[in-house]
């Protein structure tokens, strides 16, 4: 079986994975760096809005002009029915960081990845890695027609958790959440996103370019086996009071999903030549609007806490990168509690949940959601 060598290996290859590639190209210039994505970015996937703070971390990865030239329609104005039945507007014509971005999100992570190609690294898809072994001081990477030996890994593999063993690592779940989506065009919008509280959870629409739409309800998982079914999904809608009136009569639905979109995190978050970043390292519930901008920050600091572990510096990387992600979740935990305690106003089982004074109960009731247990897989 062919074999080859590398410094670096980043595995995965959305937003986080893509960062790391750019930083480490731009960091140490001189080293190898092979980017190893299962899939191929071909296919609609949810993660649709970027906040404008972003804008400073891909210029930062050298990434902002070829950003800018792919025209994402702009986030000018979140409107949310959250913690009463009237719309509330917050406009970024009054934000210090401007408008943000609405995104195809296939084409974005294509977009990324080309700018990893162009600073050097090798970027392949369809390369899904099976197993990871330690080899002398570094990593034995299996793929199904070839081997790669890396002196550090970047685990950077989104809500993919297979290789957590492998590296010693414990995935640690904190609540559970799912995202029933479907997509539509002929559905042109108005640079808004709208949030909506309902008794059975929240519903999100956004606009995406070429007219098109997503519309998604996210709902615990045991909740929400109905909304699996167009017919169920459709009913629900239609008790929405602001986002059922998003689709015209023409929208045209394309394509459904649904996708894990609860808290998770991963014990350690670095180890012997390798780290966690993006949602390797901690997956966030979609309401913190944090999932890009995560997975680009932190892909980052993995690539400089990767660069120091070849440097001789692997336990002062190994702790001070560990410290920034304890800090990060620490701090989104009470913020994302908050939140969602002030929409609880329904007596249904999805907030009742989440209601602080009962996170004990509910949690040996197995719905542990915000706080530092969690269940260890």
């Amino acid at each position: 079986m062919p074999s080859e060598q590398a410094d670096f290996v980043v595995i995965g290859g959305g937003p986080a994975g893509a960062a790391a590639a750019l930083m480490l190209r731009r960091h140490v210039p001189g080293r190898r760096v092979i980017l190893l994505e299962a899939g191929r970015h071909d296919r609609p996937k949810p993660g649709e809005v970027l906040p404008a703070v972003a804008r400073g971390l891909l210029r930062q990865l050298g990434a902002w002009a070829l950003f800018a030239e792919a025209g994402f329609v702009e986030n000018r104005t979140l409107v949310s029915a959250w913690t009463k039945e009237q719309l509330s507007e917050k406009h970024s014509i009054f934000s210090a960081h401007g408008a943000g971005w609405h995104l195809d999100r296939a084409r974005f992570d294509r977009l990324m990845l080309q700018a990893a190609e162009t600073v050097g690294s090798e970027v392949r898809l369809g390369s899904a890695v099976c197993s990871a072994t330690r080899e002398n001081r570094g990593w034995r990477l299996k793929l199904a027609d070839a081997d790669i030996t890396a002196q550090a890994v970047i685990w950077a593999a989104g809500r993919s958790w297979g290789l957590a063993r492998h590296f010693g690592a414990k995935v640690i779940v904190h609540g559970h959440l799912a995202a029933y989506a479907r997509f539509f065009d002929r559905s042109p919008g108005d640079c808004r996103m709208i949030v909506e509280a309902r008794p059975e959870g929240w519903w999100y629409s956004a606009d995406l370019p070429d007219h098109r739409r997503v519309v998604a309800c996210l709902t615990d998982p045991d909740l929400g086996g109905g909304l699996r079914k167009a017919d169920h999904w459709y009913r629900a809608l239609a008790k929405t009071q602001f986002i059922a009136r998003l689709l015209p009569a023409e929208a045209r639905e394309t394509v459904s999903l649904v996708k894990p979109a609860g808290t998770a995190s991963v014990d350690p978050a670095a180890g012997e030549r390798w780290v966690a970043a993006g949602d390797c390292l901690f997956a966030a519930d979609p309401l913190s609007s944090r999932g890009i901008v995560h997975a680009l920050r932190s892909g980052i600091l993995a690539a400089y806490a990767a660069s120091d572990m070849l440097e001789g510096r692997e336990d002062l990387a190994r702790a001070r990168y560990s410290m920034i992600a304890t800090q990060g979740f620490n701090d989104y935990v009470p913020a994302l509690a908050a939140h969602y305690a002030a929409a609880a106003r329904w007596d249904t089982p999805f907030w009742q949940r989440r209601l602080p004074l009962k996170e004990t109960a509910t949690a040996r009731a197995g719905h542990s959601h915000f706080g530092r247990r969690g269940w260890v897989t």
